[in-house]
């Protein structure tokens, strides 16, 4: 990631009652740059729905670096079959994209 600033994202202090994709969501969430958060979304809210590339968050060495990082530190594997790349990547689909893979 080219910032180092970082969303901080409180985490329920017991990690292990949260589900798999909360973790996902949780470490993907974390990956994205505060100030570039802000700046493209106002109040740097950022829903499932939010369209990651399309609005600036991330562009396409970002999604991997969040990709590869997400399967180091969630022990899941990225499966690109559960995303369509023509509609664009939201918050929602990239975190499916890994629960469908986890199995």
């Amino acid at each position: 990631m080219r910032n180092n600033t970082h969303i901080t994202i409180p985490i329920n202090s017991d990690i292990y009652s949260m589900s798999n994709s909360d973790v996902i969501r949780h470490t993907i969430l974390a990956m994205l740059p505060a100030a570039r958060a802000r700046s493209q979304l106002g109040n740097g809210g950022i829903d499932a729905s939010t369209k990651l590339l399309s609005v600036g968050l991330v562009d396409s060495k970002d999604l991997l670096d969040i990709i590869l990082e997400v399967e180091a530190r969630c022990g899941v594997v990225f499966n690109p079959e559960r995303i369509n790349f023509e509609t664009g990547i939201t918050l929602g689909s990239l975190v499916g994209a890994f629960d469908a893979a986890s199995g």
